[in-house]
């Protein structure tokens, strides 16, 4: 008897070091680190194929008159163009447009952490309004499982590329992302207070995600109408439908957007609005949300890992504070049922623009699906959690020994045993891409390939070849075809007449003595 009181007396104190606030610091710091090798490739970093075409008007604007108006006005004439000859997405193109290298070869560099800040600081703001303000939760959990998210949604997203690295591909998909986060937490405010700025606000994100991609857009629309009806039925206040305004204005940016010629250049001349096909769409959707769930548990164990964390984190925050206990519960609380059928339509409905287009799409489709997905099931958490708190005969200090801290151990197991997955995750590629020498080569060879291509002494210039695959970056490669996009794109955002590769050992043996290149 008198070893198993030790025993408890030993592992209290090792519960006590293993407290939410102690156990928060470390993640903190070990959220830095997995970031530093994502923040130093942002110094490699380049941009790329369409990065190129669309920034033509722009970087020509800029570099002959130095004018950011005259640069504005350059970007409305992208749109304009890729709004007849290739796609609708119009606020898209116009971001697009504005792709750091039009202004200096180098700001390149600002994309990562541009992203980074939009991703991470989005996602703080919701968390800490829903967690934090509307649920009491204790600073340190909410800092805790907002960071243990991020962790999930920036090591496990599908596609770096498009979620990190490649400026369109970012801003295509990430920047609707980072806006619709920041809808979410304008719409609790405005459900709250019904301040003019928050409406207005709202209003100004759902006009511009209108002109983004169709997920974005969608899940705005739907996100609008879901605070619309929780607010109604929570006490009818006249000034919730004046929702309809933004929900309105935006549908008017996204018909524009579906209306655009360039839709059928891309899409093919049977691409368009059909009954049926939607029906069957809003079928299938739910069908291939189910089956992508069942890709993540096969292909994404750890991701599961990571949200079980959460769940242990966010149940004790409850336990601890009870907030059930003298807080009225919100319609989402009162109704479960309807609250976990909502974000599951919700889920599903991000299926939908890619099965309705019938066409390969970008990976960053992949990303919001992915992202979705863990906000959704994130807040299906929050459900289960404040309907059994109340349920629940113990300790907040007693959950934390018998459940939290055993559940944790467990799971730093489980990711010993998937250790496999890591590999794949956004750091380790990063720092196994900076670690093989790869890095710096292609930094070292694109400096060339800039000093090449603003070279003004030739008008067709020749490269050496870059190897097309680097690591977690997207590059496009100039190739020994003049007709290639890639080559026609650089040559112009340069003000070129021509750009053609060649094998680098070649090119060293013709050109090297002139820019004092040798064969290493």
């Amino acid at each position: 008897m008198e070893s198993q009181r030790v025993i408890k007396k030993k592992y209290r104190k090792i519960c006590n070091l293993l407290s939410l606030k102690n156990i928060s610091w470390m993640v903190i710091v070990g959220f830095i680190l997995l970031l530093l090798p994502i923040c130093y490739l942002s110094f490699v970093n380049r941009a790329t194929g369409d990065d190129y075409g669309y920034g033509i008007f722009t970087r020509e604007a800029w570099v002959t008159t130095g004018s950011l108006l005259k640069v504005m006005e350059a970007a409305w004439r992208t749109v304009k163009h890729y709004y007849y000859t290739w796609q609708g997405t119009w606020f898209s193109i116009f971001v697009f447009s504005l792709q750091p290298e039009v202004f200096h070869e180098h700001a390149y560099v600002i994309v990562v952490f541009l992203m980074l800040f939009l991703w991470i600081g989005s996602t703080f703001l919701l968390f800490n309004k829903v967690l934090h303000k509307e649920l009491s939760m204790d600073v340190w959990s909410c800092c805790l499982v907002t960071i243990i998210f991020l962790i999930i949604s920036i090591e496990f997203i599908p596609n770096t590329r498009a979620s990190i690295f490649w400026y369109n591909g970012t801003v295509h998909y990430m920047l609707p992302f980072t806006m619709c986060q920041l809808l979410i937490y304008l719409l609790i405010c405005y459900g709250k207070e019904y301040k003019i700025r928050y409406l207005t606000g709202i209003i100004i994100l759902m006009v511009f995600l209108g002109g983004s991609n169709y997920q974005a857009a969608l899940f705005a629309l739907i996100i609008a109408v879901y605070a619309g009806i929780i607010n109604y039925c929570k006490g009818k206040n006249k000034h919730i439908f004046l929702l309809l305004i933004p929900i309105f204005l935006e549908m008017i940016g996204l018909i524009i957007s579906m209306k655009a010629p360039g839709n059928k250049v891309r899409g093919g001349e049977e691409f368009g609005f059909s009954v049926a096909k939607g029906i069957k769409t809003i079928g299938m959707s739910f069908v291939e949300g189910i089956a992508t769930v069942g890709e993540y548990l096969k292909e994404k164990p750890l991701v599961f890992v990571g949200l079980f964390i959460v769940f242990l984190i966010v149940f004790e925050a409850f336990l601890r504070e009870s907030i059930r206990n003298h807080k009225e519960e919100c319609f989402v609380l009162r109704h479960p049922f309807w609250g976990f059928a909502a974000l599951c339509c919700l889920y599903c409905a991000m299926q939908a623009p890619e099965i309705y287009a019938g066409v390969s799409v970008s990976k960053g489709v992949d990303n919001t699906n992915f992202l979705v997905f863990l906000l959704c099931t994130f807040a299906i958490m929050l459900i289960v959690a404040g309907k059994v708190v109340p349920r629940i005969k113990t300790t907040s200090e007693e959950f934390h020994c018998r459940i939290v801290v055993p559940g944790i151990i467990l799971c730093l197991i489980a990711v010993i045993l998937f250790k496999g997955e890591i590999r794949s995750g956004t750091t380790f590629s990063s720092l196994e891409y900076i670690t093989s020498g790869q890095a710096a080569d292609f930094k070292e060879q694109m400096e060339l390939q800039t000093k090449l291509m603003m070279d003004e002494s030739t008008e067709d210039v020749v490269v050496p070849e870059i190897n097309g695959e680097q690591g977690p970056l997207s590059h496009m490669p100039v190739t020994d075809d003049n007709d290639n996009f890639t080559n026609w794109a650089t040559s112009k955002f340069y003000g070129k007449n021509s750009v053609i590769s060649m094998p680098r050992p070649e090119w060293i043996e013709e050109y090297g003595s002139q820019w004092h290149i040798q064969e290493n």
